[in-house]
């Protein structure tokens, strides 16, 4: 009996039911024989893996590793994206895909994959895998799946797998949740100057300079005193507090500006330098010296999930109705801006954005009546006006 080549394999079924099946490999450097065995619960399972095996034998000239899970595989690619040039912020930022990913498919080898595993995976993430978990939207649905072809991606480089089938995977059907910037509101004048009333120190500082200047939440938490020329009355916009507090480069181009500051925001910046001297000499033992202009009693900066809370507050403080996030602080900078006359240019390059998020996303309810009347009464009141 001639021995089989390369590419033919056997099924049998062991006396414990299960099947065994075998794929002879090409010889290695030594000549000798290779072979590679998987189990398989039914003939049927069997069948497939032996049909996969021979189109990952003819595509690649190899086989994926049986034993290797997607935990380790998860494993693998994060250790790619910690020797990445971006290392920290892209671990930081996707790290809860890939736990997600872990979690739901750690436990199954990646042999074993199928584009089926995926598709479970994905529409169970949507609904959010566990019962009471957050759903995960659209958006952020495409980037886990994004990631979990980026994963056995990796897998494909490193020879462990022969073909990605999460590539093959698709979404589930969702209804698009309406975006939170749709629904943010500018404050009116009054609601602005009733706001900064109700609030004070650190506080006072971020609003003023979100809600009267423009600057992102993460910027105003990022702003340090080098960047601030309180004689001149100018400050300068070149970074911002990322997701663990930590100072870094503002979001792009645009966004790095330098921008005048009037006589009462500098007034309010000169105070609040005075208290942070006498907060730095009361708690010197705890006192962490960072620059920040908008920081806590002892010199951190302010929490971003304490500074969201703290806007809630003031919100109910300043009766303004339902309360707000400090994003709508620079949605009600920015429409002052443009209810004041100033071109969508001229406010784009003062809140360091294009002109596009100008008009698509900082438009609110503030503006004044059109002269336009609807169409089908224009001939019966005669030519329009103007």
């Amino acid at each position: 009996m001639s021995r089989r080549s390369a590419g033919e394999g056997t099924i049998s079924q062991t006396p414990n039911g299960r099947w065994i099946v075998r794929i002879e490999l090409p010889r290695g450097p030594d000549g000798r024989r290779r072979r590679t065995l998987r189990r398989a619960r039914t003939k049927a399972e069997a069948v497939r893996i032996l049909r996969d095996l021979r189109s990952e034998l003819s595509d690649t000239g190899q086989t994926s590793d049986g034993r290797r899970t997607i935990s380790e595989a998860v494993a693998a690619y994060g250790d790619v994206l910690a020797r990445s040039e971006r290392a920290r912020s892209t671990v930081d930022s996707h790290a809860w895909m890939l736990g997600l990913i872990d979690h739901a498919l750690g436990w199954k080898r990646v042999s074993d994959l199928a584009v089926a595993d995926c598709d479970d995976f994905l529409a169970a993430a949507a609904d959010g895998l566990r019962p009471g978990a957050r759903k995960i939207g659209p958006d952020h649905l495409r980037r886990v799946r994004s990631k979990l072809v980026a994963v056995i991606d990796n897998e494909v480089r490193l020879g462990t797998v022969g073909r990605n089938v999460a590539a093959q995977s698709y979404r589930p059907k969702q209804v698009p949740r309406r975006r939170r910037a749709a629904r943010r509101r500018a404050l009116s004048r009054d609601e602005l100057r009733r706001f900064i009333a109700a609030s004070s120190g650190a506080t006072l500082v971020a609003v003023d300079l979100i809600g009267r200047n423009g600057l992102r939440p993460a910027e105003a938490r990022g702003l340090t005193w080098d960047a601030v020329d309180l004689v001149a009355q100018v400050m300068l916009v070149e970074t911002q507090m990322d997701s663990d507090d930590d100072p870094a480069d503002v979001k792009t181009d645009e966004s790095f500006r330098r921008i005048r500051i009037d006589s009462t925001t500098a007034a309010r910046l000169t105070e609040w330098r005075s208290q942070q001297s006498v907060l730095r000499a009361r708690h010197a033992s705890r006192w962490t010296e960072r620059c920040l202009v908008v920081s806590t009693r002892y010199g951190t900066a302010i929490n971003r999930n304490n500074f969201v809370r703290s806007v809630a507050r003031l919100s109910a403080h300043a009766d303004i109705g339902d309360p707000i996030v400090p994003y709508e602080l620079r949605h009600t900078a920015i429409s002052h801006q443009a209810d004041a006359g100033r071109s969508s240019w001229e406010i784009a390059d003062w809140a360091g954005t294009s002109e596009r998020m100008i008009s698509d996303t900082y438009r609110h309810q503030l503006r004044d009546i059109s002269d336009l009347t609807p169409a089908d009464e224009v001939d019966r009141d005669g030519p329009p006006r103007g």
